[in-house]
């Protein structure tokens, strides 16, 4: 019998759920959005989920993906902003792209308290991404929380 998960485990299931899917489109833009059902079965390092555990998460990830792909430009100038001279986030490898994406809407739109986030993007970076990527990943979310959230480019009525 399996252990039933909690809903901290599956929105972190749900995390990297949509990483896969943000990285997916970014190497092929003219793809189509994924089907979600079924898509991410037998993913090295998943457990197997029950249905509705699989719902919850991939639910999660759709909000998420769709929220990233919709809100992008906002998204990318929250991100741009919190860089330091002379970075940007075209300028950064597509792996930590998508995790700061996908960490920065969940920060400003869904509003996640911070130090959830930034736990959870280090835990893809260090999945994901190359063995710096934790360091980076870090320091620019924590600059996100630093940037006024009254600009009218950061808006949520997009």
């Amino acid at each position: 019998m399996c252990k039933k998960l909690t809903q901290n485990q599956l929105r972190s299931i749900g995390r990297a759920y949509a990483l896969q899917a943000l990285y997916q489109a970014e190497l092929n833009p003219q793809a189509t959005a994924p089907s979600w059902d079924g898509e991410f079965d037998d993913e090295e390092g998943f457990p197997s989920l029950a249905s509705k555990e699989r719902a919850v998460a991939t639910d999660f990830a759709r909000l998420l993906f769709e929220g990233v792909v919709d809100r992008k430009s906002a998204v990318d100038a929250l991100l741009n902003a919190a860089f330091d001279k002379g970075r940007t986030i075209e300028r950064t490898s597509p792996v930590d792209r998508c995790i700061l994406r996908l960490a920065a809407y969940e920060m400003h739109f869904i509003k996640t308290p911070k130090a959830v986030v930034i736990s959870q993007a280090i835990e893809l970076g260090v999945k994901y991404g190359d063995t710096k990527t934790h360091a980076f990943l870090n320091g620019v979310l924590d600059q996100i929380d630093k940037t006024p959230e009254n600009s009218d480019q950061f808006s949520t009525n997009e």
